[in-house]
């Protein structure tokens, strides 16, 4: 539960707060900009109070996806019911309940007639658990690396799923029923598959949808402020250079809609996913590791 008694001093006078238990992870951002700013070292503050009831129910959201609970209204305390599961686009879920052991990853759920999956682990609760219960319960754990795993072994358990992860990043889910190489494309059911994505880690894989959905983990995210597509360069812990092939890779992928583990969802469309990614991995090895990350507007981190 938030603190009043350690709200952030930049909030504005209202019901809403943010507390200062904020580690900077830019989840809470992604659902309410506008409401939700930074201050100087990249914690949040309520920059303004929501006016209307779809600002409301982004706050909650906002709230509801929180890893610290830094977010509260003084006027109702308690959550309200049905926040997430919230539903991106036909078929896709945002779960919310960011866990703070995942560095604040997003996770969802991506709803099939063979089997739903979870992709990439949320915090384990009743109430959410109902939910996803009400929407078909769970066939196929997919994780997309090491750091964003969460409590993906009490959603396995529950339905009986089975568990998915890059070969190289096993040893963080020890009870993966099974492991994606990194030679190439896996497939795990029809019209799903695991493509080898390196570079935030050894073992990073992203999943592939219906060729139309890409769930990219740590890979690549949409920049909200800048409006493109990016990758994380203080975060890219095995290599920059695999990173870069692994955009290149990605690039060959006829893809609708990015979903990210961290940063935004976004509905790129096919022609500008393609343009914008056959020029980010010469982008990125042309610039190069340090340059990028000097960018002003990619300095909020999670780690």
């Amino acid at each position: 539960m938030a603190r009043p008694e350690q709200a952030h001093s930049a909030n504005v006078p209202g019901p809403w707060f943010v507390d200062t238990r904020c580690i900077r992870c830019d989840s809470a951002r992604n659902w309410a900009p506008g409401l939700i700013e930074t201050d100087a070292a990249g914690r949040s503050f309520i920059a303004r109070q929501p006016i209307g009831d779809d600002q409301q129910a982004a706050l909650w959201r906002a709230a509801a996806a929180c890893p610290t609970k830094s977010i509260g209204n003084r006027d109702y305390p308690r959550e309200p019911s049905g926040v997430f599961p919230y539903q991106l686009t036909d078929g896709v879920f945002a779960l919310g309940n960011n866990a703070l052991d995942s560095f604040a990853a997003h996770s969802f759920l991506a709803t099939r007639p063979d089997g739903n999956l979870l992709i990439d682990s949320p915090r384990f609760s009743r109430r959410l658990a109902a939910s996803v219960d009400a929407l078909g319960g769970i066939a196929h754990v997919l994780l997309t690396h090491r750091d964003d795993v969460a409590d993906a072994d009490r959603w396995a358990e529950r339905y009986g799923a089975r568990v998915w992860i890059g070969a190289a990043d096993a040893d963080a889910a020890p009870y993966a029923t099974d492991l994606t190489g990194d030679a190439g494309v896996t497939v795990i059911a029809p019209g799903v598959v695991s493509i080898p994505a390196p570079g935030h880690t050894k073992g990073h894989v992203a999943y592939h949808l219906d060729e139309r959905h890409l769930f990219t983990g740590d890979t690549l995210h949409w920049n909200h402020r800048r409006g493109e597509l990016d990758v994380f360069p203080k975060q890219t812990f095995f290599s920059w250079s695999t990173l870069a092939d692994t955009m290149d890779l990605l690039a060959a992928l006829p893809v609708e809609w990015v979903f990210a583990g961290h940063g935004m969802w976004h509905q790129v469309g096919t022609a500008e996913w393609t343009r914008q990614m056959t020029a980010l991995g010469p982008a990125m090895r042309d610039l190069g590791q340090y340059a990028w990350a000097q960018r002003t507007d990619t300095t909020y981190s999670w780690y």
